[in-house]
């Protein structure tokens, strides 16, 4: 079921606007794949916390086209067991809109839900190519980067208390 969570957020010039829809679980996978599984270790698409009652699955359409993806897991950070977490998975942008800010409001519309769910802080295991982006948005990292097993690629946690 696609839901609207947020006003229209229409670009100049852009038609048809922009909506940040909430997804279900398979409706994430292609942009998943294209995005975030090209030249990495793995092709897995699926998490396993896809289907857990309390995980989220955030989109952005305009019309038809789905051009942005992101999954809120509830889950407490291991190094912040005190506070109630939440975890951004699987955050990709269609290469063709980066920039246009279609990525920043899905993610300002995750960020609300957590908020109003009664969450501290979000995280995410972020790719290092990704750094900018998220610093920009007022997340901080945390601790030492690693590679992570299943891509290979470069990774920092990313914090942003609410």
């Amino acid at each position: 079921m696609i839901t609207a969570v947020g006003a229209a957020h229409q670009l100049p010039g852009d038609r048809p606007p922009a909506v940040v829809v909430t997804l279900e679980a398979v409706e994430t996978h292609e942009l998943r794949r294209s995005v975030l599984r090209t030249g990495t270790l793995t092709t897995a698409v699926r998490f396993d916390e896809d289907d857990r009652p309390d995980t989220v699955h955030l989109g952005v359409r305009r019309g038809d086209d789905l051009v942005a993806i992101s999954t809120w897991i509830v889950r407490r950070h291991p190094d912040h067991p005190h506070l109630a977490g939440v975890q951004l998975r699987g955050m990709a942008t269609d290469p063709a809109v980066r920039g246009t800010g279609l990525g920043r409001r899905l993610l300002e519309a995750g960020l609300d839900r957590a908020r109003a769910g009664g969450a501290d802080m979000v995280w995410a295991r972020a790719r290092d190519t990704a750094l900018d982006f998220y610093l920009a948005q007022g997340f901080e990292t945390f601790g030492h980067g690693y590679t992570d097993p299943s891509t290979g690629l470069d990774h920092h946690d990313v914090i942003r208390h609410l």
